[in-house]
């Protein structure tokens, strides 16, 4: 007796699982389309209302797969159209310099849109809205814009104004800024230049006549009856001081002129003021002169 009761025990309990057992899934399953349909219906009201990115959204849950196929097979085409008319936007930001900003934060009617600036485009629902942006730095800039339902890539952009951090240049008190003044030098090649051209003046104006014994054109000197020889050898060097000196006079001239001229374009274009460390532009002019002849070498770093 005892024996039969217990089976029969046993007999309840399983039946009572089995029974639970086929039971959960029905619910769950129930608990699903039930899902699938109030994500639809919402987001229908969502499309209706103009909010085109919930209604995305809520379509994205209805036409996952576990929902019914008839449910399925309308959000997935209601999900599709939305696709063509939610309106994106590219947002940026640039400061006074008109450089890009990044650590930039958007919000759209006080709602967050993105942490980042990144140049791609980003969905917004149609409508007119208010766009925030904020910067770690400058002062919150806000912007309206009316965006219309398809619009593509609407370009939303904003310049901060001030509130750019300023930047202050230290000078290093152990490095003393070095003046440079103008130099003797190019006195000192003016002055050689004046007594060559002093020399030169002199020389010239004191060379002697030719002799009436010599010829200019032959450069012979004929020996005159009665003259000694040491006269007529006197002549033909006072014939010779006659034709080189003054020769000797205008180079002397000539060359102490240019020697004027390098020294005071020397002085002229000689860098003065503060010496700069950094790399730059430098001319350096050097004066030459020869015997016969005078100028300047440039040579520079550019």
């Amino acid at each position: 007796m005892r024996a039969s009761r217990l089976l029969l025990s046993c007999l309840a309990l399983f039946s009572i699982a089995s029974v639970s057992t086929l039971a959960t899934p029905r619910t769950a399953h129930a608990a699903n389309v039930q899902a699938c349909l109030a994500a639809s219906e919402k987001g229908q009201r969502a499309r209706a209302a103009g909010k085109l990115r919930e209604a995305r959204e809520q379509f994205l849950v209805c036409g996952a797969e576990g929902c019914p196929s008839v449910v399925r097979h309308d959000c997935t085409q209601w999900q599709t159209d939305l696709q063509a008319s939610i309106p994106t936007v590219v947002l940026g930001a640039k400061d006074r310099g008109n450089r890009d900003l990044v650590d930039v934060t958007v919000s759209v009617d006080d709602q967050v849109l993105v942490n980042k600036l990144d140049g791609k485009a980003v969905n917004v629902d149609p409508g007119a809205h208010t766009f925030k942006f904020e910067h770690p730095t400058y002062p919150t800039v806000t912007q309206q814009a009316v965006i219309k339902e398809g619009e593509k890539s609407r370009n939303i952009t904003v310049t901060f104004e001030g509130g750019e951090p300023e930047v202050t240049k230290v000078e290093n008190p152990s490095q003393p800024a070095v003046v440079r003044e103008h130099t003797v030098l190019p006195w000192v090649v003016v002055g050689v230049g004046v007594a060559a051209l002093a020399t030169g003046a002199v020389i010239f104006a004191t060379s002697p006549d030719r002799p009436a014994n010599c010829d200019k054109g032959t450069q012979l000197c004929v020996h005159p009856v009665g003259m000694s020889d040491s006269d007529f050898k006197a002549s033909q060097e006072k014939a010779g001081d006659a034709d080189s000196r003054p020769v000797l006079g205008a180079v002397l001239g000539a060359s102490g002129l240019g020697l004027v001229a390098i020294g005071l374009l020397w002085h002229f274009v000689e860098p003065t003021g503060p010496v700069k460390t950094e790399t730059g532009t430098a001319l350096r002019v050097t004066p030459w002169a020869g015997a016969n002849m005078s100028g300047l070498s440039l040579d520079g770093r550019f």
